[in-house]
């Protein structure tokens, strides 16, 4: 993935607030960590970038990449009516170890992590943390684009401690992204969830878009769209279908920052469709971006 996509939000404002706050809501947890990879551009279909040597040929690396996010959210509860809104902090650290041409024309990418979402209102129902381990690997086709395949596996926990674990995912998934330009990305993949949970085993059908509208030696005015189509085969959810829409307006000005940091300010709006009238809802999240890379 891009370095722009390593930056995590650290800081909020916004003008939007939704009404109609409801006493006793229930959190909806189901896609937290989606919204998660989708701040991150964790779906683009791409690897990290690769580290050189001097022969000019990529080589194994390894890089740690640290956020601390804050931002205002006008629906944390993501309740179809709309609830209070919240600041959401939401720090992450993740290890990734890349290792190009691990066998003729296949690239591999570990990685492991840790991130989570905490809220200034009803932490006990509204926080999840989550533990990630991941692995890709990666086939580049001449004239066509990147094929991927790869394992996901995520441990959630809820709770204001985040001493309550919910559930585990076990994810697999294939993309494809091809090539067109610098200034357009486009991914398409497919996945199955796994969980010891039934109503959370889904098939997922994503496709994604990032745009550069702007791009100068000052700044960079970027939007990124992404379309994720879930069908549930299991449990209480039997029978759903939702789809998720993810849109992200992001303006990053070139700032003399040390090597490794990156700086932008972003808005992004979710919102679900859903045959089940529980699972809709809309939210806005905005604040400024601050990512490291080592």
């Amino acid at each position: 993935m891009a370095v722009h996509r390593l930056a995590v939000p650290i800081l909020a404002g916004a003008i939007l607030f939704v009404p109609a706050s409801v006493l006793a809501q229930d959190a909806d947890h189901s896609d937290r960590g989606d919204v998660t990879d989708f701040r991150e551009h964790e779906d683009d279909g791409e690897p990290e970038p690769y580290e050189f040597g001097l022969d000019g040929e990529p080589e194994p690396s390894w890089s740690l990449s640290i956020g601390s996010p804050v931002l205002y959210d006008t629906n944390p509860f993501w309740d179809a009516d709309g609830s209070e809104d919240a600041v959401l902090f939401a720090p992450s650290l993740a290890l990734t170890y890349s290792h190009p041409g691990l066998i003729p024309g296949w690239d591999l990418e570990l990685s492991a992590g840790a991130d989570a979402d905490i809220f200034t209102n009803d932490p006990d129902e509204l926080n999840e943390g989550r533990l990630n381990a991941n692995a890709t690997v990666f086939h580049h086709i001449p004239g066509a684009g990147t094929l991927s395949l790869g394992f996901r596996a995520r441990w959630v926990y809820l709770g204001e401690s985040f001493d309550h674990f919910d559930h585990s995912l076990q994810r697999y998934v294939v993309a494809f992204a091809p090539d067109i330009s610098d200034k357009v990305g486009i991914s398409l993949s497919g996945e199955y969830r796994d969980s010891g949970q039934p109503e959370n085993r889904r098939f997922i059908g994503t496709v994604n878009f990032d745009v550069s509208v702007l791009d100068t030696p000052d700044v960079r005015v970027g939007f990124f769209q992404e379309f994720a189509y879930s069908a549930y085969t299991a449990g209480a959810n039997d029978g759903r279908d939702d789809l998720l829409s993810m849109s992200e307006i992001s303006f990053t000005p070139r700032l003399d920052l040390p090597d490794g940091m990156r700086f932008n300010v972003a808005a992004i709006l979710f919102h679900r469709f859903s045959n089940f009238e529980f699972s809709r809802f809309t939210a806005l999240q905005v604040g400024p971006t601050l990512g490291f890379r080592f």
